[in-house]
């Protein structure tokens, strides 16, 4: 489920960075920026320019969808975004966060904010987490452990002070009811099973169309779903030859998947289209190209655990894209200098090209 957005998110900074050389740093590019008595190191840039980096390209696959060679590595740099080259729009993009780290510091400041043990254990636990991983690719790139621990910290505070605002007793308390009603409007709770059709025709074909049809039948005659699809899973397994000790034992909670705006892409587009005009319980088999899938779509405030369990990311998608704006904001006021050499030394296309 959609997460509130990071100044940086670490973990497509880090494949990014995986991919491509290293740089070094030198004595008059150590630091990108400095505001008031902060000065923010050069590693930090780094790895926002990365994260850029990730952004553009899938905005750009996005947008060239049927024309792969678009963004293929050796054609990227040719593509420009919102009038601008590919280069100097990552370099844009990773100033304003550069920038919004700065705004975000500063209101954290401002609020009184601080973290606390359980804060400081979970920050630190994630810290190894990511130099375990990374670390010969870090250092290798110029970013110390100080700065991915800068950024990790800047992503928290982001976190509070989005529920300091947006949250339970926040000054825009986004109450339960607007929550739930958004959530019933925008996620599709789902159980389904895609049985492929593809290559198949004759009695093969039919044999799909049939077992597919006594499932749905048998589901609308009052049989549990799950178990018909736990079943119907069973059954293509072994045409396929799997043994019967080889077969799964599936947890009921497995065929259940919720579908929302940031993961529509995961799914066939005929399910999803479906899926949205379903009401809660029906049963439906949806036809592809490639498969039939039975599907059953369920009530969203059914299962209240799952809805309090879920509620902070729920409410990052009702409010996040406004708070980015109030953040943005901030940042128009704060004063900033930046390195010049630096930001030129740190060209996305001489890093990341």
């Amino acid at each position: 489920m959609k997460r509130l957005k990071s100044v940086l998110a670490l973990a497509a900074a880090l494949a990014v960075l995986l991919a491509f050389g290293g740089c070094t740093l030198n004595q008059s590019t150590t630091w990108i920026a400095k505001s008031g008595d902060t000065t923010l190191p050069a590693g930090v840039y780094i790895l926002n320019l990365s994260n850029n980096y990730s952004s553009a390209v899938s905005v750009l696959q996005q947008m060239y969808i049927e024309n792969a060679e678009s963004v293929n590595p050796k054609n990227l740099w040719k593509n420009s975004l919102d009038g601008k080259s590919l280069n100097d729009w990552i370099g844009d993009k990773t100033q304003e966060s550069v920038k919004n780290y700065f705004a975000i510091l500063n209101r954290f400041n401002e609020l009184g904010l601080s973290f606390d043990e359980a804060d400081q254990a979970l920050m630190d636990q994630e810290l190894e987490s990511y130099w375990s991983e990374g670390k010969e690719s870090y250092e290798k790139n110029g970013i110390s452990k100080e700065s991915v621990r800068l950024q990790i910290e800047s992503r928290y505070r982001s976190r509070m002070i989005f529920n300091s605002i947006y949250g339970q007793g926040g000054e825009k308390e986004v109450s339960d009811k607007d929550l739930k009603d958004y959530y019933a409007e925008n996620y599709q709770n789902i159980q389904y099973i895609s049985v492929s059709t593809k290559d198949l025709e004759g009695e093969k074909l039919q044999n799909r169309k049939d077992l597919v049809d006594q499932t749905i039948t048998r589901a609308r005659d009052g049989e549990d779903f799950v178990a018909l699809l736990k079943e119907t899973e069973r059954t293509l397994l072994k045409e396929q030859g799997t043994a019967e000790a080889d077969l799964p034992d599936r947890a009921d909670d497995y065929f259940d998947n919720i579908i929302s705006a940031s993961t529509e892409s995961y799914y066939p587009e005929a399910m999803v289209t479906a899926v949205k005009q379903m009401k809660a319980d029906e049963l439906k088999v949806v036809t592809t190209d490639d498969a039939l899938i039975l599907v059953k779509k369920l009530d969203p405030m059914a299962d209240q655990e799952n809805f309090q369990k879920n509620r902070e990311s729920i409410l990052s998608a009702v409010k996040n894209d406004e708070f980015m704006e109030q953040v943005a904001q901030w940042a128009e006021s704060v004063q900033i200098t930046f390195n010049d050499a630096a930001v030129r030394r740190y060209g996305a296309k001489k890093i990341l090209g």
